[in-house]
């Protein structure tokens, strides 16, 4: 019997891509790293049609995408019958010189108003992003990072099924994989600061994996999407499981209650804004805004730019714990954002579970999303999930004195997030 094709599909890098794993590195597109994504997706997509079955729900996941540590005596648990191959890196023709690397022109756009806060480099935070500085010879801003795939460059890769002995299950492994390619190019993305807009990626070609791909260019990202009912219908069908009948979409956030362990579809809320414009101008107004939102507290015109304007955890917690006294408030809602938080070298506020530290990222994902006219839109998606352990501590360290218990939970997480959304560009 002959080998299964290979299907190419177009890579197209929508927002610079960082890929690099450190200041000295190249940004390289690895196939593991589409896998890993792709998998993320289909198990988040693909969760409802399982309910609290979690171990159903992983057996299904590695059935399409593998799994190295699986049990053999199972039924199609082991290597994953999907093979990646890189055809083509993504490149520019030209390719950018190293100065634009490093200071490229989407990164020159000016400061907002007053308070002049960089948006793209707010979002890019302090591990990529370096504001201009007389002292350190550096006129422009620049990436700390500087090599990335920038935006606009394309390649190729390719995708290969397997299981040519058992065709049903073939059909059913390529659109599945069409389907979760297809959600990581319209919800996530590649590489470092995805969930802040940036690692985006467009896929052509998905169609040849999964007809409704093709059939559904025009439909807007939304939990309706024909290509999600489709992943449901498949999957359903293929592991015994009813129809889902009911597809109302979750209570507002923050009013909901027993909070799912992992991101699932269920628990999913999803915006696409009104403005349009160009990718750098969307990230920077969104930039802008949630830093706007998350440091609301004017300290005064006597302190520099970058520290006039703060947080109320900094003002209410962090400065009096300083001093050594103990907070005056202990409600944490800047951490909704993601944990740790970092305040300057002398203070940070970490998720623990005992000696352990843990690292929660942000559940708010900001993507660009562009329309089929090719207008860019700012598209909001969050996943409503449990912060942490239910014995996990949160902590505030410092130097000069133990630590201090802050409070967070679910119900102020999400609706933190909903408040910064209720004025997100």
């Amino acid at each position: 019997m002959a080998p299964a094709p290979w299907i190419p599909v177009g890579v197209t890098v929508t927002t610079p891509m960082f890929l690099a794993p450190g200041p000295d590195a190249r940004s390289e597109l690895r196939m593991p790293g589409i896998r890993g994504a792709a998998r993320f997706w289909f198990r988040a997509l693909a969760a409802p049609v399982f309910g609290d079955d979690y171990a159903a729900l992983a057996r299904a996941e590695s059935e399409v995408f593998g799994t190295a540590g699986g049990r053999y005596d199972e039924t199609r648990i082991g290597p994953s019958p999907v093979a990646l191959r890189l055809v083509r890196p993504p490149t520019l023709d030209p390719p950018p010189s190293k100065k634009d690397l490093r200071s490229p022109g989407w990164l020159r756009l000016r400061p907002d108003a007053e308070r002049r806060t960089h948006g793209i480099g707010y979002l890019l935070g302090q591990g990529l992003f370096l504001p201009p500085s007389p002292n350190e010879n550096r006129e422009h801003p620049e990436l700390a990072r500087p090599h990335h795939i920038p935006a606009g460059a394309t390649g190729t890769f390719a995708v290969r099924i397997g299981a040519r002995d058992d065709p049903s299950f073939a059909d059913y492994v390529g659109e599945v994989t069409g389907i979760s390619l297809w959600a990581l190019a319209t919800f996530g993305g590649l590489g470092a600061r995805v969930r802040r807009g940036f690692g985006g990626v467009g896929f052509a070609g998905l169609e040849q994996l999964c007809g409704v791909i093709g059939e559904s260019t025009d439909a807007e990202p939304s939990r309706d999407h024909p290509a999600i009912l489709r992943l449901h219908e498949l999957v359903a069908e293929r592991h015994g499981h009813r129809p889902l009948l009911r597809r109302s979409s979750p209570r507002p956030l923050g009013t909901s209650g027993a909070w799912p362990t992992a991101p699932t579809w269920a628990r999913w809320h999803i915006l696409l804004s009104k403005q349009t414009g160009s990718w750098p101008q969307l990230l920077h107004h969104a930039g802008f805004r949630l830093r706007e939102f998350r440091a609301p507290v004017d300290r005064g015109p006597e302190f520099n730019a970058f520290k006039r304007w703060v947080t109320r955890e900094y003002v209410d917690a962090v400065v009096p714990t300083l001093k050594g006294q103990h907070p005056d408030g202990r409600d944490f809602a800047i951490g909704s954002f993601g944990l740790p938080v970092v305040f300057g070298k002398d203070a940070e506020v970490k998720l623990r579970r005992g000696r352990d530290e843990l690292r929660r990222a942000s559940p708010l994902w900001i993507r660009v999303h562009q329309d089929p006219d090719g207008r860019c839109r700012l598209l909001y998606h969050v996943f409503e999930a449990t912060i942490g352990p239910a014995n996990a501590t949160l902590d505030l360290e410092t130097r000069r004195r133990p630590p201090e218990h802050l409070h967070l939970d679910e119900a102020m997480t999400y609706r933190t997030i909903a408040e910064f959304l209720a004025t997100a560009p």
